[in-house]
């Protein structure tokens, strides 16, 4: 069931869609609860049980549906020429992927596959409509999760556009903090599992640039890292640097 958005979320959506990250969080942000797919999964047209590493989707398939992400986690990634990655999006489980193409037949720009094992139930298109058309709660919390990968992608053309490279990183790392701190109850030292090539391809850089912009930070005291591991030690300096324009 749907439930009331308080006013003390708007800001945590702000910052949660500046993140690649599509969770039970963010779901929350904006009053969706995943539960109420459940009566609906045991009508599924298919059910996925996927292996770490399994394509959900390749580029230049279209996609003839929507996908119940049950266990796991979806990657999205824009592949270049060169062997270049920028991840889109990360999805997890109670929510949905793929519903862009519920709406339109055009192939898809990406790829996704499983980073972890994961189980998804897919819907068929003509399916998933009629459960739209009798279903307000379905229906809303397919729009809205539109709404909210819309601006998710908005806010990496802002990145790529308006922000240099250390307000891009701050803004994600910032952003995965809210994540991590939950409904902002936040705490000193957060510490994120991140490696530098994971943060590099997030957006769509070389790694060489990640390192040396960590570095701006971390000499200002905002953050530290080790092995595959950034521990932002100011989180309202680090918010500073993320919105300053």
């Amino acid at each position: 069931m749907l439930f009331i958005v308080k006013i003390e979320n708007k800001e945590l959506t702000e910052y949660l869609t500046t993140s690649l990250l599509f969770d039970s969080t963010t779901l929350g942000s904006v009053g969706l609860n995943s539960t109420i797919w459940e009566k609906y999964l045991p009508f599924s047209c298919e059910k996925k049980d996927l292996a770490k590493g399994e394509y959900l989707l390749h580029v230049g398939e279209v996609l003839q549906g929507v996908y119940f992400v049950k266990k796991g986690k979806i990657r999205s990634n824009l592949l270049g020429e060169d062997g270049s990655i920028k991840i889109l999006s990360i999805t997890h489980e109670g929510c949905i992927f793929g519903e862009q193409f519920i709406f339109h037949e055009q192939p898809s720009l990406y790829e996704a596959v499983a980073l972890e094992d994961a189980k998804v139930y897919f819907f068929e298109k003509q399916q998933i409509i009629k459960i739209m058309q009798k279903d307000f709660e379905i229906n809303m919390f397919i729009i809205k999760s539109l709404a909210l990968k819309s601006r998710n992608l908005a806010c990496q053309i802002e990145d790529i556009s308006l922000r240099n490279i250390v307000q891009s990183i701050s803004r994600i790392l910032y952003a995965l903090c809210c994540h991590e701190a939950r409904n902002k109850k936040i705490i000193k030292n957060i510490s994120i599992k991140l490696s530098h090539q994971d943060l590099a391809n997030m957006l769509g850089i070389h790694r060489v640039s990640v390192t040396k912009n960590l570095n701006i930070l971390k000499k200002q005291g905002i953050i530290d890292y080790k092995y595959e591991k950034i521990i932002v030690k100011d989180l309202s300096k680090l918010k500073i640097m993320a919105y300053l324009l």
